[in-house]
């Protein structure tokens, strides 16, 4: 075994997309592809949250588990948290994105996580209140 292979092995899963393909790539009954695999669905955000815990992410909460999913563009196709008071609804939750692929395992390591936006800070020009002629 070459070097850079041994050196793979032991190596974790950096990011959040790298960490949810090894998921799905094990089978659970609680997250899966569709049958394009174009999208996955979980119905246990609890488990997810601690087989990503397992892989070194610090997702506490359903809130950061969402907010990792934004982060890396992810799009919420349905959500199972408005679907709790109606039977009739799914209780899975699904996501996509278009680089995330069954098919392409490779594709997974290119999705990039998404920069926090700074807010603007009109510049002196532009303030309406800058003009200093008036006094």
């Amino acid at each position: 075994m070459d070097i850079y292979k041994l050196i793979t092995l032991n190596q974790p899963y950096t990011t959040f997309p790298q960490a949810l393909y090894k998921i799905l790539e094990e089978g659970h009954s609680w997250i899966e592809w569709n049958t394009e695999g174009t999208k996955i669905r979980y119905n246990d955000p609890e488990r997810l949250m601690r087989e990503l815990q397992t892989l070194g992410f610090k997702a506490q909460d359903s809130a950061s588990l969402s907010k990792n999913f934004n982060d890396y563009g992810f799009k919420r196709l349905s959500d199972a948290r408005k679907s709790r008071y109606d039977p009739w609804r799914s209780n899975w939750t699904v996501f996509a994105h278009q680089c995330f692929l069954r098919s392409d395992s490779e594709s997974s390591n290119n999705i990039q996580r998404r920069r926090a936006r700074r807010p603007r800070v009109p510049s002196k020009k532009s303030s309406p209140c800058s003009d200093d002629s008036v006094w």
